[in-house]
C-alpha cells in the first residue's frame, strides 16, 4: 500500500506549501506519454512521476488512483478548443475540420486513446470522461459544420446527425482504429472526392 501522505505536507489547513498547479500541465503530458507508450494496464504512479519529472508525492497528491488520474487527463482534454471552422463551404469547412481531426488522431492523443479503448467497458468514470470530453467536442464541432452548411442551402437542413453526416469523420476514425498505422493527410482529399460530395451532390438533387 502506498504512502499517501504528501512529502511537503501542502494539504489545506495545515500551513505546508500549497499545490503548484504550474505542473498540472507536465503531469498530463506525461500520463498521455505513459498511456502511448505502455497501454492503459502498464501505467503506473511511478511512471507518469517519472516522465514528470515530479515526485510520486506529487501525483499521489491530486490523484488517489490511476482511474482517476486518467479520467482527469481526458477530461482536460475538453478544455482544449476545437474550432469549428467557417470557410463559406462546405467542402473548405469540412477539409479543414478533417486535417484537424487526422493530426488529433495521429498524434499523442490518439496514442493514448487507442490504449484506453479495451479499458473503458470497465472504468464508468473514465467512459464517461471521454464521452463528454474529446468526444462531445469532435461532435460539437462536426455538427456546426454541417449545420452551417444546411443554412447556407448546400445541403437539406436535416442532415445534421444523418448517415449522410457521418461519412465525413467515419472512414478516418475506421482507418486510424483498425490500421494500426498513422492516417495520411492525402485520405482526407480522397473521402471528401470520392465520398462525401457525391454523397451530398446526390442528397441535393433528391431534396
Amino acid at each position: 500500500m502506498p504512502d499517501l501522505t504528501p512529502a511537503d505536507g501542502d494539504r489545506p489547513g495545515r500551513g505546508g506549501r500549497p499545490r503548484d498547479p504550474s505542473r498540472d500541465g507536465a503531469i498530463r503530458a506525461a500520463i498521455l506519454q505513459v498511456l502511448a507508450e505502455s497501454g492503459y494496464t502498464g501505467l503506473t504512479m511511478d511512471a507518469v512521476a517519472s516522465a514528470a519529472g515530479v515526485g510520486k508525492a506529487t501525483i499521489y497528491r491530486r490523484w488517489r488512483t490511476k482511474s482517476d488520474l486518467v479520467a482527469d487527463a481526458v477530461a482536460e482534454l475538453s478544455q482544449v478548443p476545437v474550432d469549428s471552422p467557417d470557410t463559406g463551404n462546405l467542402e473548405g469547412d469540412l477539409r479543414v475540420l478533417l486535417h484537424w481531426l487526422v493530426g488529433a488522431v495521429n498524434g499523442p492523443v490518439g496514442a493514448a486513446t487507442l490504449s484506453l479503448l479495451s479499458a473503458l467497458p470497465h472504468e464508468p468514470a473514465l467512459r464517461e470522461a471521454f464521452q463528454t470530453g474529446p468526444m462531445e467536442l469532435w461532435r460539437q464541432a462536426f455538427t456546426a459544420v454541417w449545420a452551417r452548411a444546411g443554412e447556407r442551402g448546400e445541403v437539406p437542413t436535416d442532415v445534421v446527425g444523418s448517415a449522410l453526416s457521418s461519412t465525413a469523420s467515419a472512414p478516418i476514425l475506421q482507418r486510424w482504429l483498425f490500421s494500426g498505422q498513422p492516417v495520411p493527410i492525402d485520405f482526407v482529399d480522397e473521402v471528401l472526392a470520392e465520398v462525401v460530395l457525391p454523397l451530398v451532390n446526390c442528397r441535393a438533387r433528391a431534396a
